[in-house]
């Protein structure tokens, strides 16, 4: 039977960690993230809700609008708080704790969600087991986790934000030690056409996947699937049924939505490109008008050098000239010196020597 409900969504996100899903992203993380909360919709219709790690509380609105009550606990405060303001419903409530020790009552829910939780802390032990004892007889736990072989495999960069993920086996030995029964679901964001009867399918669907450009692959199990999603309960099994998500109505839009997301990836790449390139310009061009002004004042210096060199060469200079003035007065002084010592010189030889040689001839 067709229903249609709005989609939840916080009026004033809180800004994108890089982890927590917020309003403020988009994508094949906004789809994933929506499609847990929407197949667990159909199980909280008229109960009791416990949402654990609700984040900014779009999935704990999603499941408000067919629950009889919904309580959401998240380990940061702030988040809580602001999920209270985004979401006012007066059966939904926000509060915040640790989930491995939850405020509430001993069997006081019929079920709780906990979507891409367990992995973000330690002592996942203590947290399956605070969900068991506020989960009533007839409750159910619906989880989600990555699948470490297929979201982690080896070789590839773990995860910040996770401290221990499961494999299938460890995530379904954990939740068989608290819960008597476990349905499996696989999850997989997927670019796919849908081929659905309009009767109840007893049998499992056949899966098609084109592998590589040449080779089709068909499985009655969805391959590669990056996320475990469990069904846990003590009073019966329970048979999930096929869920879907179309996010939109053809190829050609998820194409052409694709492109525009492109277009829009290589104008944000661009424009931070120019920014970088206006940041480098402007710090080279500030580079060089501090070097111009080192040169500008290295020149000032050597002027100033240069023209102090001028002016003591100029001293110096007249100074030889004085002094080269003086020598030549002195060196004419002395000449004639030199000329009158001369004369005197000759006088004496001419008149007193003929009379010496007389005088000394006669003796």
């Amino acid at each position: 039977m067709r229903e249609t409900f709005p989609r939840e969504a916080a009026s004033s996100p809180e800004p994108f960690t890089g982890e927590r899903l917020t309003a403020s992203i988009h994508g094949q993380v906004e789809i994933e993230h929506y499609h847990r909360y929407l197949f667990a919709r159909g199980l909280c219709r008229d109960r009791d809700v416990l949402d654990v790690a609700s984040g900014e509380g779009y999935g704990a609105a999603q499941l408000a609008q067919v629950a009889r009550r919904v309580v959401g606990v998240e380990c940061a405060g702030a988040t809580a708080r602001n999920a209270a303001v985004n979401f006012p419903r007066d059966n939904l409530h926000f509060i915040q704790a640790d989930a491995r020790s939850l405020p509430l009552c001993d069997a006081s829910v019929d079920v709780v969600t906990s979507f891409e939780t367990i992995e973000h802390f330690d002592r996942q032990e203590d947290f399956v087991a605070e969900v068991h004892r506020v989960i009533r007889p007839n409750g159910s736990f619906v989880v989600s986790t990555p699948d470490r072989d297929i979201y982690s495999p080896p070789g590839t960069p773990p995860n910040p934000f996770h401290v221990q993920e499961f494999d299938r086996t460890e995530f379904l030995d954990l939740l068989y030690r608290h819960f008597k029964y476990v349905s499996l679901i696989r999850q997989r964001p997927i670019l796919a056409s849908a081929l659905i009867p309009e009767e109840p399918a007893s049998v499992s669907p056949i899966i098609f996947e084109r592998t590589d450009d040449l080779v089709f692959s068909s499985d009655i199990v969805l391959p590669r699937a990056p996320y475990l999603i469990a069904i846990a309960s003590d009073l019966a099994p329970m048979v999930a049924p096929i869920s879907l998500l179309v996010e939109r109505s053809d190829i050609d839009n998820v194409r052409f939505a694709d492109r525009i997301a492109d277009l829009e990836r290589q104008h944000e790449w661009e424009a931070a490109e120019l920014e970088r390139m206006r940041v480098s310009g402007a710090e080279e061009l500030e580079q060089l008008r501090v070097s111009a002004a080192e040169e500008q004042e290295r020149l000032r210096i050597s002027e100033a050098t240069a023209r102090e060199a001028a002016e003591r060469f100029e001293r110096e200079a007249e100074s030889v000239k004085v002094t080269l003035a003086h020598t030549r007065a002195v060196l004419a002084q002395a000449s004639t010196d030199l000329d009158r010592v001369s004369g005197s010189a000759r006088h004496f030889i001419v008149q007193y020597i003929p009379r010496l040689w007389r005088y000394f001839v006669r003796s």
